[in-house]
């Protein structure tokens, strides 16, 4: 219908209100999908409004919580929350192909986070040295594992603050301010206060 009628917005609410006091349309298709979508609409809008940036929270045994999102532990393997942490550590970032000048911070790091494994030293220093090997794609690879774990808990819109991003030859970090990280491991305290990320 081209045609339409011409009547001011205020008649046209009143209008529109009067019916929906009076008559049941819950039957009707049209005005339910157009209903449905209106508060769908709302609803998103009020969790975007709503979306804030949580702490980090890696407590006595290491496991990382973001409590804000969830109250479940963000689960990850070994190596890439050994990865995680350190970055979190190194607030102003670095290159991948640096990384083989921190292999023994990563692995102080590591034996923290897979305490109660008691994995091997030397299969851990290998898995390292893989990782930091800058021919391989290792790092790439767990980054990627630590995306989709983070993605879980974290909201599509917040995900770039809590991942490890930067361009390929150029210096990595995690964008979230630190005031937001809260250790609460002693070791690891004294890592992120040696490198004057934390107050």
């Amino acid at each position: 219908m081209s045609d339409k009628l011409s009547i001011s917005y205020h008649t046209a609410k009143r209008i529109l209100l009067e019916l929906l006091e009076n008559n049941d349309f819950s039957t009707d298709e049209d005005i339910m999908k157009i209903l449905g979508s209106v508060v769908q609409k709302e609803t998103n809008d009020a969790s975007n409004d709503k979306e804030k940036i949580s702490r980090i929270v890696i407590d006595k045994e290491g496991r990382i919580f973001l409590p804000e999102y969830s109250s479940v532990e963000v689960k990850m393997p070994y190596l890439p929350k050994t990865v995680f942490i350190f970055f979190l550590i190194h607030e102003e970032g670095l290159e991948f192909k640096s990384m083989y000048n921190y292999v023994q911070e990563l692995y102080e790091i590591y034996q923290i986070v897979a305490l109660e494994k008691n994995t091997e030293a030397g299969k851990i220093r290998r898995s390292l040295e893989n990782l930091v090997e800058p021919v391989n794609n290792r790092i790439y690879e767990i980054c990627s594992i630590i995306r989709r774990t983070l993605s879980v808990v974290v909201p599509a819109s917040l995900m770039e603050v809590y991942c490890i991003t930067g361009k390929r030859g150029e210096k990595h970090r995690i964008p979230v301010e630190r005031v937001f990280v809260d250790v609460k491991n002693e070791k690891l305290r004294e890592m992120f206060v040696t490198k004057n990320v934390m107050k």
